[in-house]
């Protein structure tokens, strides 16, 4: 007898279910077809929980067949539902990484663009740009050309209160004997300026001028000569200080040439707006050198900075009204000159810090702690020449060296200097409206400051300066007049207390401070500018400046 062939059950869910009726449908024909002419008897039937004897084929009921139909049914939907969530985040992610794409392709022609832009702009050559970045500037687009505007004004009030006039200073006409003084007025560094490079950063300039106060040699006497301790009694109310190009040569070196602060004095060569009394100590009014006209050579390394000076000499403010050397640099021609020979030479040792930190005096809270000393020499040789007769008077040497210490420690700073000076002259500068005098003996002149400033709080910063310094004159029996005033030795001690609220940094804030002299103020060491006056000890000085820096 034929046996059907055994049956091998296929996977649900890869056949269909009208493919899997089809073949059970078929099946008992093809059984029939497959069957002898003589069949042999059917197999005996058995239960269904009994294991199927051997040979027996299974019975597939209708019920059966319906219920499989049915699982086949829902596990074919259930396919297709997978089917299409699967297709949904592929569809997705297709779309995210096409939005990527998008967006990486925008970022590029933007790119792109903008490089067109700025290389149309570029060979154009008359598109700039403009704004504020610490200053006002206007800057070419290629970066080869920058100009910076800045200006500084500074409002003041000093009242001035002295208890007596030395006897044989009145003689002379030469004092303020008003007991009390007040007023205000545009501090003397009100000023504006120009300052960028040109072709290249490696060429920088500055330009600035001056709002000079017109202060009278005799305070008491608007008829009297105008009296400039920095600038000479020459000088016009608008004065032009800063006037050089500086070239730099490589990334150490560089050279400036034109009108510039002698590189000498440390307390000179900060900036006008971060000083941090109201004003610069008496000792640097006298002995700080101020401008001079040259060429200067410069070294900057991460810890040392050397200048070298060849100059008109440094303004001549030693003694006040008694010019000892005579050369006042500031805005005299060639031909017009008392220097001979002029050489000033500073060095600088930054131990600890950074040296932008130096370019002010104050060191804020939070900021690093740093260490800098300096020191300088000066040496000149000029010949003075009799206004009356235009005949040169003699030949006078000047040799000055200063030493400076400053200290920033984040929330505190101190500061010292020390200055000696010694000055051999064979002709003095005549005294207004005078005859020439001579002083054949040589001069000293020595001087001293020490200042300290603490914070009390994020705006505020207290501060302490007390300054000292000593003139030693030679004869002065050949100008009776000029002699009672200068003597043949003075001595100066001051102290001043102030207090700085910084309302935004140095380009807005507000100093008062107050000071005392302890022994007197000769004409040899007075300074108006300052708001000290000629006096006996005691001299009290109270002033206050409001400063607005951009």
């Amino acid at each position: 007898m034929i046996r059907p062939a055994h049956v091998v059950p296929c996977t649900r869910t890869s056949l269909s279910p009208t493919m899997l009726a089809v073949v059970v449908l078929a099946l008992p024909g093809a059984w029939a077809r497959a069957q002898p002419d003589d069949p042999a008897p059917a197999p005996s039937p058995w239960l269904s929980d009994q294991p199927a004897p051997p040979g027996a084929v299974a019975p597939v009921s209708a019920t059966d067949m319906s219920a499989l139909l049915k699982r086949l049914d829902s596990l074919e939907r259930r396919n297709e539902s997978l089917e299409g969530e699967v297709n949904e985040l592929r569809q997705k992610d297709s779309e995210r990484t096409l939005t990527t794409e998008r967006a990486d392709e925008i970022r590029s022609i933007v790119r792109d663009a903008m490089a067109e832009s700025g290389n149309y702009a570029s060979l154009r050559g008359d598109v700039s740009t403009a704004g504020w970045n610490d200053g006002f500037f206007l800057r070419s687009s290629d970066g080869r050309f920058l100009m910076k505007f800045g200006g500084l004004m500074q409002t003041r009030y000093i009242w001035s209160n002295i208890r007596e006039v030395p006897p044989n200073v009145v003689a002379t006409g030469t004092a303020d004997t008003q007991e009390d003084r007040e007023g205000f007025d545009l501090g003397p560094w009100s000023s504006l300026w120009i300052n960028g490079h040109l072709f290249s950063p490696d060429v920088t300039y500055m330009v600035k001028g001056y709002w000079v106060n017109s202060n009278a040699t005799t305070i008491n006497d608007p008829a009297s000569s105008p009296f400039y301790p920095q600038f000479g009694e020459n000088s016009s109310p608008i004065e032009l200080a800063d006037a050089w190009v500086r070239i730099a040569l490589d990334d150490q070196w560089s050279i400036r040439v034109g009108q510039y602060r002698a590189p000498y004095s440390r307390e000179t060569l900060v900036a006008d707006s971060n000083q941090m009394a109201v004003d610069r100590s008496v000792i640097d009014y006298h002995l700080g050198l101020w401008y001079t006209q040259g060429i200067e050579l410069e070294s900057l390394t991460d810890d040392w900075r050397w200048r070298l000076s060849f100059d008109e000499g440094g303004t001549d403010n030693l003694a006040g009204e008694l010019e000892l050397v005579g050369t006042e640099p500031m805005g005299r021609p060639w031909y017009d000159t008392d220097s001979r020979f002029s050489v000033t030479s500073r060095l600088e040792h930054k131990l600890a810090g950074n040296w932008d930190q130096f370019a002010q005096f104050t060191s804020p809270q939070g900021d690093e702690s740093g260490l800098l000393a300096g020191l300088a020499f000066h040496y000149s040789v000029s010949a003075p020449f009799d206004p009356n007769s235009s005949a040169f008077l003699g030949q006078n040497e000047w040799t000055a060296v200063t030493a400076d210490l400053t200290w920033m420690l984040g929330g505190a700073s101190v500061y010292a200097s020390a200055y000696w000076n010694y000055i051999h002259t064979d002709a003095g500068q005549p005294d207004a409206g005078n005859s020439p005098f001579s002083i054949p003996d040589p001069s000293t002149i020595w001087g001293a400051t020490i200042q300290g400033s603490m914070y009390v709080s994020p705006k505020h910063e207290v501060f302490a300066r007390f300054e000292a310094g000593e003139m030693q004159f030679g004869s002065l029996a050949n100008n009776q007049q000029v002699a009672p005033i200068f003597g043949q030795e003075h001595t100066m001690t001051l102290l001043t207390l102030g207090l700085v609220w910084y309302l935004d940094g140095q380009d807005l804030k507000w100093t008062t401070d107050m000071g005392v002299n302890f022994t007197d103020l000769s004409p040899a060491w007075y300074d108006p500018q300052a708001g000290w006056r000629v006096s006996e000890d005691g001299e009290f000085v109270f002033r206050s400046s409001f400063q607005l820096m951009f």
